[in-house]
């Protein structure tokens, strides 16, 4: 009997992913375990394997398709045998969802299991006699006025989704903002755009404007997987939360000498490893619980304030950027700390993370400093309420007495949330962070 491939849920909250690459074609022998394909999520890759010995039947879906969980994307089977029960449709899709009580369950069982607070944004409760909405859906719909209700969708059974409302939104609003902006400033814009539904973007506006000529054009590329994710992340923190940065800088002086001597020590070689980002997210950790706001989330109306902290950091990879997570991080020494940050960046790379590795942070440090970047504005990973940058060493002209002396100085960059945090209470976190730094060797003789 053939057997379907389903695409399989990756948490809860995960509505589709994009099938990346397919490692075996219509037509392979395959065996149970095998990988048959990567899919991504807004996390991470993952490999999904063969559930029976057999025939690659036939794939339902290309490589770069964002496809619903749980649904067939492939069949494997015996030569010639019937599969086109299989083929998925929208009514499948959404049985297969409907069927998926064990698998919500054990989502459920999994996350009682864990120390941390997980706050989830419960989804709606469908009304009797309307269409489901899903909660993206239903927050984008809330922003524009719209009634999602009164929306037709696309989604299984008729669910509506994100893509449904943002029609509505992109037939109502013809023209980009930035766009718009271009128009009026003497720019010709054609009838008909080349965005979702015929907007019309700024790229047409140039076109239209003779600015640019399509003969110039060396590379058109469409933003897709990670970089499409990330895109609509960081443009969702900034519509959605009020986001200032305070600059500062801290004595970095006993930090590099310290760096040296871990560098050099004879006593103990597990400390030649430990380098200044892992110095400086160890003094992130003992500065933070002398202020909880910092510490916290903010869903819908209300502030979560977090005993233990969850800190994620930034780390670069060839398919974008992630950001796993250290829970109750405050528990941990420097060496070990220093062990966490490397195993996780690692695993990052190497596509080797675990869902609940990228998630669950409460706060979040992003390093530039060792491309020689000064100072930058970090987005804040909603919904969280801040996030720290962290910048390069630079000499500082510092009076001391009667005489100006230029000391080694780390850049920092601090966006909050302005809804939940004061200026004056990131000030105070930066001006605690500074004097930790200043004196990181008694930090860690603490």
């Amino acid at each position: 009997m053939a057997t379907a491939v389903i695409m399989p849920r990756q948490g809860n909250t995960v509505e589709s992913c994009i099938l990346v690459e397919w490692k075996k074609k219509k037509g392979d022998k395959v065996s149970k375990g095998e990988t048959i394909c990567e899919v991504e999520t807004d996390k991470a890759v993952f490999e999904v394997e063969a559930p029976e010995d057999g025939i690659l039947l036939d794939t339902f879906f290309e490589e770069g398709d964002d496809i619903p969980v749980l649904t067939n994307i492939a069949v494997i089977g015996e030569e010639n045998e019937d599969y086109e029960h299989l083929r998925p449709s929208l009514e499948n899709t959404a049985e297969k969802i409907e069927e998926a009580p064990e698998a919500e369950e054990e989502i459920k069982e999994e996350q009682k299991s864990k120390p941390i607070l997980e706050t989830v944004i419960p989804e709606e409760k469908e009304a009797k006699g309307k269409v489901g909405v899903s909660p993206r859906a239903k927050r984008l719909a809330e922003q524009k006025g719209i009634d999602p209700y009164k929306v037709s969708g696309s989604g299984p059974m008729g669910r509506v989704i994100e893509r449904d409302i943002q029609s509505i939104i992109n037939r109502s609003e013809p023209l980009t903002p930035a766009a718009k902006e271009m128009r009026e400033m003497g720019g010709l814009a054609p009838s008909e755009g080349s965005g979702i539904g015929g907007r019309i973007t700024t790229r047409d506006v140039l076109l239209s404007s003779e600015k640019i000529l399509k003969e110039d054009v060396i590379k058109e590329e469409t933003i897709k997987g990670v970089r499409k994710i990330i895109s609509d992340r960081m443009l969702e923190s900034l519509r959605n939360s009020a986001q200032l940065t305070l600059n500062s800088s801290a004595d970095a002086s006993t930090l590099l000498s310290l760096r040296e001597t871990f560098k050099n020590s004879k006593l103990d070689s597990r400390f030649s490893k430990v380098n200044i980002n892992d110095l400086i997210m160890f003094a992130v950790i003992k500065v933070l619980p002398k202020h909880p706001i910092i510490n916290s989330l903010m869903i819908d109306d209300k502030i979560y304030y977090y005993e233990n902290i969850h800190l994620g950091f930034a780390v670069d990879t060839p398919r974008g950027l992630m950001v796993p997570t250290i829970k109750n991080a405050q528990n941990y020494n420097l060496l070990d700390l220093s062990n966490e940050i490397k195993r996780l960046a690692n695993a990052c790379r190497d596509n080797k993370i675990q869902v609940e590795e990228l998630s669950g942070g409460t706060f979040t440090v992003t390093n530039l400093g060792s491309f020689g970047i000064d100072d930058f504005t970090p987005i804040i990973n909603l919904p969280q309420t801040a996030i720290l940058g962290v910048s390069r060493i630079n000499l500082k002209p510092v009076q001391v007495g009667s005489e100006i002396k230029f000391v080694p100085h780390i850049g920092f960059s601090l966006t909050i949330n302005h809804q939940v945090i004061d200026g004056v209470a990131g000030a105070k976190f930066l001006q605690d962070l500074a004097i930790a730094i200043k004196e990181i060797n008694l930090l860690i003789a603490i």
